[in-house]
């Protein structure tokens, strides 16, 4: 009788975060018998981290927010001067997360925003470290979040 491989978890096959060199799977796609999740590709700050990287939250237009985890996005006005570089870029968010800590969302592993995302996959990610004045170690930090993480 030939033994079975044991089914992998579900965060076995989607870990918590992933390194940005490592595309999730397209958001609610089949992957080794699980629904593939929401990811975010960002970078996540603490509350007092964040007040490094801005003067204040006036600084911030709120928006809804695609996230479960938070009612509300921020999008920062600093991003305004990119986006006539990047017309079909949907801007970065700030999200504000059930644990206190927040991320700036660049992108997010539906298909239209990924595609959009790799057509301009380098210029969106300095535009975004320029946004956020990040350090070179900073800015090696951004990753792949999973929902609820």
């Amino acid at each position: 009788m030939a033994s079975q491989t044991p089914r992998k978890t579900f965060k076995e096959v989607f870990p918590d975060t992933l390194p940005a060199s490592a595309t999730p799977p397209v958001h609610n796609t089949i992957v080794e018998n699980h629904i593939a999740p929401f990811y975010a590709l960002g970078w996540r700050f603490s509350e007092r981290e964040l007040e490094c990287h801005f003067d204040a939250q006036s600084e911030w237009d709120q928006t809804m927010s695609p996230m479960s985890d938070s009612q509300t996005a921020w999008a920062n006005p600093r991003w305004r001067p990119y986006a006539k570089e990047l017309p079909h870029y949907h801007r970065p968010m700030l999200h504000f997360m059930r644990n206190g800590d927040a991320l700036y969302q660049i992108t997010i592993n539906f298909p239209p925003h990924m595609k959009t995302f790799k057509q301009s996959e380098q210029t969106i990610i300095q535009a975004a470290i320029e946004v956020l004045r990040l350090s070179d170690d900073q800015a090696s930090e951004l990753r792949w979040y999973r929902n609820g993480s």
